[in-house]
């Protein structure tokens, strides 16, 4: 049986069947966090000055000899 014979059938379960894909705060949830996720692609400087002291002290102590 291929895919869309399958996905094209009538669901067997009734507790499935009544259940619904998304409702308005799910979708209003993604919807922030994709628009978080956009923003940070496009701006990411306020996120990335937040790291940036943390990182200079990492590269320090990566720079320096072990031996």
């Amino acid at each position: 049986m291929d895919v869309q014979t399958r996905d094209l059938r009538a669901v067997a379960n009734d507790h499935v069947a009544k259940l619904k894909d998304i409702n308005g705060r799910e979708f209003l949830v993604l919807g922030l966090l994709a628009a978080a996720v956009l923003w940070m692609g496009v701006y990411p400087a306020p996120f990335t000055e937040i790291m940036h002291a943390s990182v200079n002290d990492l590269l320090k102590h990566v720079a320096m000899s072990k031996l």
